[in-house]
């Protein structure tokens, strides 16, 4: 009685102890097996490891066969059909596109051409009026304001003598004979070297500055440059004489 008493509790404690550790409820046997998993990674870099070496390979063989290829005997036997006609198309794209950008181009050159010439045409109208009201202002002896008008004549329209000439002319009669020598030569040197009246009005300033050598190289000057005007210049210089 003694002995299946014994066996008993053992049976007991047996069972009591199995549901007590958690390995023993047989889940296992139904969870993933960590062995299993190992395996299954270390197969996974063994085909990684054959895919880098099967790479290595072909860039080897690839290298040996371009190294092999030289001048002499690489030929191109054919050329891809696709290949022509994608490019035949690039560069009609590519022309296309020049003939348009061209036209544009050109298109904008012809209007702004147009705007500077109805720009031009419009800043000369306004200096010209501005050039009547000076010379209405010269008639009346107002020289000071016959320069006023001419500079604002001059804001509009720089690349014309008439208005340097005229504002010269006034500060001539205002005795501001360095005033007048340097519109002058503006025109000479900026304009118009040729230029005969300014050529006259400088030598007129020098005489009243009563620097002859200068005064007498401005005469040799405008009598070589306008060989054809000899009257005129001589019909200056004595109107010049006589007002002196």
């Amino acid at each position: 009685m003694d002995n299946k008493k014994n066996i008993t509790n053992t049976i007991k404690d047996f069972t009591d102890r199995t549901y007590l550790h958690p390995q023993y409820d047989e889940k296992f046997l139904t969870e993933p097996s960590k062995v299993q998993e190992t395996m299954d990674f270390l197969e996974q870099m063994l085909n990684a490891n054959k895919m880098v070496d099967k790479r290595a390979d072909k860039k080897s063989e690839r290298s040996e066969t371009s190294e092999s290829v030289t001048d002499e005997d690489f030929v191109i036997f054919r050329r891809l059909q696709s290949g022509r006609m994608s490019s035949k198309r690039s560069r009609s794209k590519i022309k296309l596109s020049a003939n348009t950008n061209q036209f544009t181009f050109m298109r904008q050159i012809d209007n702004s051409a147009q705007q500077r010439s109805s720009t031009r045409e419009e800043r000369e109208r306004v200096a010209n009026n501005f050039r009547r009201l000076g010379n209405f202002a010269y008639r009346k002896g107002q020289f000071n304001h016959a320069i006023e008008f001419y500079n604002h004549g001059l804001e509009y329209i720089t690349d014309t003598p008439v208005l340097y000439l005229n504002r010269a002319c006034c500060y001539i009669k205002l005795r501001s004979f360095q005033r007048a020598i340097m519109d002058c030569d503006h025109i000479l040197n900026n304009l118009d070297p040729k230029h005969m009246r300014a050529w006259l009005y400088r030598a007129l300033a020098f005489k009243r500055l009563n620097e002859e050598n200068k005064f007498n190289e401005c005469i040799r000057q405008v009598r070589r440059l306008n060989s054809r005007e000899k009257a005129f210049i001589d019909g200056f210089l004595e109107r010049m004489q006589s007002a002196l």
